[in-house]
């Protein structure tokens, strides 16, 4: 099974756990009421789906004293059941109940007791519309549900267009450019270059990102100094002599249009003294449920050329030399 996203759904849930949502309103001030927190985004090329649910209220008093219990923010273990629901043509498909386990957390300021999450290694169907329902265990009420979403869909096989197949991965006039054709259902894209190299007879590999790449544009310009700062970053505590290998993958992430303005609404860039309206898509809570894909396009050789750095045109190979994280 893959974490590789826990760490996005527990930045976005303690964001959502601060801000007020435009479409779910309480008083900071009232007695307890119980107001679900989920966050689920569903991605076919995933082994596994996860979800988060936790739930939100504040009280009278320090937030100190309810942030460093547990029981006050996390349901117990076994309390609620999380089911996704498949759809087509408004027709239901198929039922899946996802598992519970618990996950361990950082040490900090609040609470850092083992967390529940729920998952699935079912396998999301592309023909499916998918909703989520969220409901107490014990006497199976609905707490939280959504409405039905698509998956994001691959239109064509020659996803990316630049570089084309006979390039090499280069810079050219210090900038790389990316471009690439619209999938169905995406609204937001990432793409970002898995960078190879061998080490103590091992290949290793770093994911190094471009430009995030908002609604309507289909390419980017990656920038030669963003990727060696990137790089020179990932690689400043491994003194280990590195050999330089030519070939790297171009990947491209997408999402949907539910997070693309998630996103822009927890990244609006109001400070405290702001209200802030942060975009949700759950019923009777907060939170989101979106589509996001990642997709392996193809791989390319990189640029060997090891031209002197003091040349009009140096080599990629040469510049990575001259940034002494131990590649000759």
């Amino acid at each position: 099974m893959k974490f590789k996203f826990l760490n996005t759904i527990f930045t976005i849930a303690a964001t959502l756990l601060l801000l007020t949502s435009c479409e779910v309103d309480f008083s900071p001030n009232a007695k307890y009421v119980e107001t679900p927190v989920v966050y689920c985004v569903l991605d076919q090329d995933d082994d596994t789906t996860w979800a988060r649910v936790e739930r939100c209220f504040l009280e009278e008093g320090s937030i100190y004293n309810y942030g460093s219990e547990n029981q006050l923010y996390t349901y117990p273990q076994g309390a609620l059941q999380v089911t996704l629901v498949a759809y087509r043509n408004g027709r239901q498909m198929a039922t899946v109940q996802l598992s519970d386990t618990l996950c361990g957390r950082e040490d900090g300021t609040f609470d850092n007791s083992p967390q529940p999450l729920f998952y699935t290694t079912v396998p999301l169907d592309s023909t499916y519309m998918y909703q989520l329902q969220v409901r107490h265990t014990d006497n199976d009420s609905l707490i939280a549900s959504t409405d039905s979403i698509p998956l994001i869909l691959q239109t064509d096989e020659r996803l990316i267009t630049t570089p084309s197949n006979t390039q090499r991965f280069r810079f050219v006039n210090n900038k790389c450019k990316i471009a690439w054709i619209a999938l169905e259902n995406a609204r937001r894209y990432q793409p970002f270059v898995r960078f190879y190299y061998g080490e103590n007879g091992d290949t290793l590999s770093l994911d190094l990102f471009c430009n995030i790449e908002t609604s309507g544009r289909l390419s980017t310009e990656y920038m030669l100094q963003s990727f060696l700062n990137s790089l020179q970053q990932a690689l400043k505590d491994d003194t280990n002599h590195k050999q330089y290998l030519e070939i790297v993958d171009i990947y491209l992430t997408a999402c949907d249009e539910n997070l693309n303005v998630y996103m822009n609404s927890v990244n609006s860039g109001s400070n405290i003294s702001q209200a802030t309206d942060t975009y949700t898509n759950i019923r009777g809570g907060v939170g989101i449920f979106a589509a996001r894909r990642t997709h392996l396009f193809k791989s390319l050789l990189s640029d060997n050329s090891m031209n002197p750095i003091t040349s009009s045109a140096p080599g990629l190979r040469a510049y990575i030399r001259e940034l002494g994280i131990g590649f000759d």
